[in-house]
């Protein structure tokens, strides 16, 4: 849009005010620099004087003590190493006693005590040209004041060498604050220069484009008059007429046709993007009587806060193979794009695609464009454009497609056609190889994850069933055993049988959980299932436990879903047996079974299985899950597999189970909270 109009703020009134701002600017930031290394001067000079006065001062104080505890020391020779430091020693009526002490420091020393009677302190003494930090330190108990004074330039070293420092700091902030605004200037300058080339030679160029055809006009969205904010050589290319076209937005609507006007609806008037660029061929009225073909490429773009949308219109010929607006959008396209007329045969590329594929595109231009995928995909390209092409109205198809890359490698592109227009369609392409090879290596991963899970599973069951007749017979025999023989042995002998007895029985136990645990997650023929039966049928498969421990259960209305009636249950069974088994001594367990849907996820139901007995520690909420892992050996009897059952069940319904790990200690007790998937008609 820069050839419809010149930016104010490049004429030279524009200029000559951008100058005196950029010249403010540099001002204002010369004067901050200034500012700001004077007053950091003044603050490092301020703490330079008082750090080099506490220092003093604490030397005094030091000396005095000294002083104290050694009478006849000398002071002077301690302080020799301190270059610049002089000590001196008066009495009460401060008369020197000792060192040697200026009279004018004296006085100044006599004046400060009688206005500040601190026993210890330090000032400063100006006379004429010289200014001295002074120390003194009371000695009431030797009614001697001991003194001590340095130049203050003795001790300013560090501050002097920090002014230098800021001051080359402070020339390379001027030296790069003064090069910025220039290079700011000078490039405005040249802006100005080049606005002033395009405002000379912008008449030549709108007669060479209304010559082609061309036409831009633009508006923006929120529109209220709908008047063009640009109208180059529009309506001049629809040629003489006696119609009086105005400029504004409805004039240029209306000459379209009820087709063109269809296809344009949702961008130009109702706002609705596909894509922030569209182009279509459209048809308008350039008199009562005729129509002329026109192509179309309008986009929308954001300026001073407002959303504009601007139409560029181009002339077409009716004897053009290909017009010269598909032409310009191969050419400078950035995606691997091909034009197929609809007979299929190709007859142009885009750089991108010559890039990708080589120069053998050449000897395909003029034969059929399904020749430049592999084999095995050239029917399903040739369907592809069959389809496209016999649709009436023009439309859109994707497809991904194989083909040998300038490198003689396999790249998988997807493809993007539309059209046709005027005989022609255009499809561009985008590389997914990266992605189809990703996708095809975890197919396989998951293929293999899936047999070995088949495998593993098979061998489970196997492995448990076989064992059971072996087990059998130890049971039996073993049971025969101890019928036959209690008593008659000794007593160890009887311990013995016991022992072997009851490993076969755990063994037994242990196995047939296994097997289950097996069994589980193979039956995916669901129903709809009431959740209150399925309680309702734990509760009986539980019913002896439950009236020796007393144990109460309660639960509100309970949903239906779909799911497997039978691993529903053996959920519900051991989720309450292990509630009635981990009881606390003395207190009868209680089960509050609750159920709300799961607001995140909003296609499931949420069921928490309440309890108090002994508890759960939240380091263990991830382990009790696990296969044959068991918390209380010793106390409990199991295999470690009733958890790990539960959470195979509620996995294969596309849910979680987990252990409330929030639940406060000062609550006894553990909740296990689930979800489980809704049925279709919920």
């Amino acid at each position: 849009m820069f050839m419809t109009s010149i930016e104010q703020t490049l004429s030279r009134r524009s200029l000559a005010k951008l100058r005196k701002r950029l010249a403010l600017l540099t001002m204002t930031g010369v004067f901050v620099l200034l500012f700001s290394f004077f007053f950091i001067q003044k603050t490092l000079y301020d703490s330079a004087v008082d750090q080099a006065s506490s220092q003093l001062e604490a030397t005094a104080y030091r000396l005095g003590l000294m002083l104290l505890q050694h009478s006849t020391v000398d002071l002077q020779k301690i302080v020799d190493d301190n270059s610049g430091v002089t000590v001196g020693l008066l009495n009460g009526q401060l008369e020197q006693v000792s060192g040697y002490i200026p009279p004018h420091l004296i006085g100044d020393l006599a004046e400060y005590i009688v206005k500040q009677p601190a026993d210890r302190d330090s000032l400063l003494c100006v006379h004429g040209q010289q200014v001295m930090i002074l120390a003194y330190s009371k000695l009431p108990d030797l009614d001697r004041i001991l003194v001590a004074y340095t130049p203050r330039s003795k001790l300013m070293e560090n501050w002097r060498q920090a002014i230098i420092l800021h001051a080359l700091l402070f020339v390379m902030a001027m030296t790069i604050l003064c090069g910025l605004a220039i290079w700011l200037w000078q490039r405005l300058k040249r802006q100005h220069l080049r606005a002033a080339h395009l405002a000379e030679h912008f008449s030549e160029t709108e007669n060479t484009l209304s010559e082609c055809g061309c036409a831009v006009i633009s508006w923006p969205v929120d529109t209220a008059d709908g008047k063009l904010v640009t109208q180059m050589n529009w309506p001049e290319i629809l040629g003489p007429s006696n119609e009086n076209i105005k400029p504004l937005l409805t004039e240029f609507l209306d000459r379209l046709t009820p087709s063109s006007m269809a296809r344009l609806r949702g961008p130009l008037i109702d706002n609705v993007w596909p894509d922030a660029r569209i182009g279509a061929m459209v048809d308008i009225r350039i008199d009562a009587n005729h129509t002329q073909r026109f192509y179309l490429m309008a986009h929308r773009y954001l300026e001073n806060e407002r959303d504009f949308i601007s139409v560029l219109l181009l002339e077409t010929a009716a004897q053009q193979e290909l017009c010269n607006p598909f032409e310009t959008y191969l050419r400078h396209t950035p995606e691997p794009s091909i034009a197929v007329d609809t007979d299929g045969i190709l007859h142009g590329f885009s750089p991108a695609f010559e890039e990708l594929v080589g120069t053998r595109l050449y000897n395909l231009i003029g034969q059929p464009f399904f020749k430049l995928f592999e084999p095995e995909d050239q029917q399903i390209a040739l369907a592809s454009s069959r389809s496209l092409t016999e649709k009436r109205d023009s439309g859109d198809t994707k497809q991904i497609l194989r083909l040998r890359d300038r490198n003689d490698n396999i790249r998988w592109l997807s493809w993007h056609a539309i059209g046709p227009f005027d005989g022609m369609t255009f499809s561009s392409a985008r590389d997914v190889t990266e992605f189809v090879e990703n996708a095809n290596k975890l197919r396989d991963t998951l293929d293999q994850l899936k047999r070995s899970n088949e495998d593993l599973e098979q061998f489970a069951y196997v492995a448990s069933h076989d064992l059971q007749q072996p087990l059998r017979m130890v049971a039996s025999y073993t049971q025969l055993l101890k019928k036959r023989y209690a008593g008659t042995l000794d007593q160890e002998a009887d311990e013995y049988i016991d022992y072997a007895v009851d490993g076969a029985k755990r063994m037994h136990k242990l196995i047939s959980h296994l097997l289950e645990y097996a069994k589980t997650g193979t039956n995916e023929d669901f129903s709809t299932v009431d959740c209150n039966q399925v309680l309702n049928e734990a509760q009986a498969d539980l019913k002896t436990i439950i009236s020796q421990e007393h144990a109460t259960i309660t639960h509100n209305e309970l949903p239906s879903l779909m799911g497997d009636r039978i691993g529903l249950s053996r959920l519900f069974q051991n989720l309450v047996s292990n509630a009635i088994k981990y009881r606390r001594p003395g207190v009868p367990p209680h089960i509050d079974i609750t159920v709300e849907p799961d607001t995140p996820s909003g296609d499931f139901w949420r069921f928490s299985v309440r309890d108090n007995g002994i508890g759960i520690h939240p380091e263990h909420a991830q382990r009790i899950f696990r296969l044959f892992q068991r918390l209380h050996k010793d106390e409990f009897s199991g295999t470690g597999l009733g958890l790990s059952l539960c959470r195979k069940i509620v996995e294969q319904h596309g849910g979680k189970i987990w252990l409330d790990t929030t639940r406060p200690i000062s609550d006894p007790g553990a909740t296990f909270i689930f979800t489980l998937r809704a049925s279709r008609s919920e």
